[in-house]
């Protein structure tokens, strides 16, 4: 299975593609791993996140999701920070990119960015029984201190070097006033919170974001050790501090000529040095360790510790769907979203209708691998799908079983069951029921991620005599419009259904 991960920071935007096997997710590969620097911070005016801001967004993350599409991958998970968690219009912002490229952005907090970047930098780095991170971005500083496995402690507090130099800096090179005054900003900013964070013998102390690697890079090349990369490279307190008073008051254009200098830091180094400086002083550190895995590694190892505990609840017969669905490049996101509000809807026929055993199972089995067959084409890829499935090999199932399955997916769009279908046609009048039955839960279950949004959700199923009232939260008008559209064979097998959407009562 291979899987898309990409953070927005205040500075850039990164997208990191990894590749895993089921039974086999605690280690993973990588496919692509791109950045794009959007420079959101700049695009801030007035707590807001300008058009030319969201266009620059926009545009990296569409970018993001074709290479996502063409590496084929089964899921797209994408995580904002400062800058977007800053923005007041910032939900404005994640709905727009859900209904113009499909993207669906989380912001989430600073605490959670905290600890993600400490599991990323984990993995990236030997870590001791005591840790302490320091996470300079764009917009926010993160201090995590914790065990080799976990954090414990997180504070994230608004001291970015892109906010920072805005803030501060009206004029390039900073004179020595307006250093102290940034100096002082990080010291009050910082005192409340460092008793939490207090070096003890044997702490680590590690330096992780695109602002400490740059600074990694300036070091190892003076030292002669650029060509060995700079995951891992230990650097003291000491030559900080002279690197920053070699710096401090230079002009960009001089800037831009210090040997192992990413060219397109240059204008916010001297800012970033001196966060990163005054913060290891205020801790007492001597000594830190550059690693290179920060948030979006954390991302990709919370995605695989989900999968994990996914994969450790399945039966062996799901695991072959499971194993199935990788192998034709399903849409995990989609087919697991579909899969669940299927079962949902299915729980709450139970009461009212009598289903075939293991009906449920194949339901299961039917939506998650109900779109395998767009790996052979788009055009009749519900036909494509059944065709897979009955030649599959799908463990656990007796033949008749495979075959519902495998007509199930086919009419989860389209024609419904014909007598002139001939796979359908050879099933007894009981099977062929089922069938029917199935393929209208599930089309119904499709119809509400037609936007593939994942954001909707069954409120209630009420039966009123003959007929049905589905109450759903659709999350997107497409979706309501999707399963209303595709209500057809339910309206024949279980009497008319009317979906309304639970947040207009």
């Amino acid at each position: 299975m291979r899987v898309a991960i990409a953070d927005v920071g205040t500075n850039s935007c990164h997208l990191l593609i990894g590749e895993f096997k089921t039974g086999q997710v605690s280690s993973y590969h990588i496919i692509e791993s791109l950045k794009d620097r959007t420079r959101l911070g700049e695009c801030l005016q007035n707590g807001r996140l300008t058009d030319e801001g969201y266009e620059k967004l926009k545009t990296a993350l569409a970018r993001f999701k074709v290479i996502a599409e063409v590496n084929e991958v089964s899921d797209f998970v994408v995580y904002a920070t400062s800058a977007t968690r800053d923005a007041e219009n910032g939900p404005e912002i994640v709905k727009r990119l859900q209904d113009e490229i499909g993207v669906n952005m989380q912001i989430i907090s600073g605490e959670k960015e905290g600890e993600l970047t400490y599991m990323g930098a984990a993995s990236s780095v030997e870590f001791s029984e005591r840790n302490l991170l320091l996470d300079l971005g764009g917009g926010s500083l993160e201090i995590v201190l914790g065990n080799k496995h976990a954090a414990r402690k997180v504070v994230s507090v608004p001291l970015g070097g892109v906010r920072l130099r805005e803030m501060f800096l009206k004029k390039d090179p900073a004179n020595p006033a307006v250093l102290a005054r940034i100096e002082k900003h990080v010291t009050d900013t910082l005192t409340p919170h460092l008793a939490e964070f207090t070096l003890q013998p044997g702490t680590k102390v590690i330096g992780s974001s695109g602002s400490m690697e740059s600074i990694a890079a300036i070091l190892a090349t003076r030292a002669g050790l650029a060509s060995l990369g700079i995951n891992g490279f230990n650097f003291r307190v000491s030559d900080l501090q002279a690197l920053f008073e070699e710096l401090r008051y230079k002009t960009l254009p001089e800037r831009l000529k210090t040997p192992g200098l990413d060219p397109k830091r240059a204008d916010i180094i001297v800012v970033s040095l001196l966060v990163i400086l005054t913060t290891l002083r205020l801790l007492g550190a001597t000594q830190v360790t550059v690693s290179t895995g920060a948030l979006r590694e954390g991302m990709m190892i919370e995605y695989l510790a989900r999968e994990a505990d996914y994969e450790a609840q399945l039966s062996p017969r799901q695991r072959s769907v499971l194993e199935v669905a990788e192998r034709y490049r399903f849409d995990a996101a989609h087919a697991k979203h579909v899969t669940q509000i299927a079962k949902d809807l299915f729980m709450r026929l139970l009461e009212h209708v009598r289903f075939l055993p293991e009906a449920r199972s194949m339901l299961r089995a039917a939506g998650m691998l109900h779109e395998i067959g767009t790996l052979v084409g788009q055009s009749s890829h519900h036909k494509h799908s059944q065709y897979l499935i009955r030649h599959s090999g799908l463990r656990g199932y007796e033949p008749w079983q495979v075959e519902v399955i495998g007509l199930v997916a086919r009419y989860h769009r389209k024609s419904p069951p014909k007598s002139t279908h001939s796979e359908y046609q050879t099933l007894s009048k009981e099977q062929q029921l089922l069938v029917r039955q199935l393929s209208a839960i599930l089309r119904v279950a499709d119809g509400l991620d037609r936007a593939h949004t994942q954001n909707s959700s069954i409120h209630s199923l009420i039966k009123e005599g003959n007929t049905w009232v589905l109450y759903v939260t659709p999350g997107h008008i497409v979706n309501l419009w999707g399963a209303k559209e595709k209500s057809d064979l339910w309206n024949q097998v279980f009497g008319p259904l009317n979906i309304l959407p639970w947040e207009d009562m």
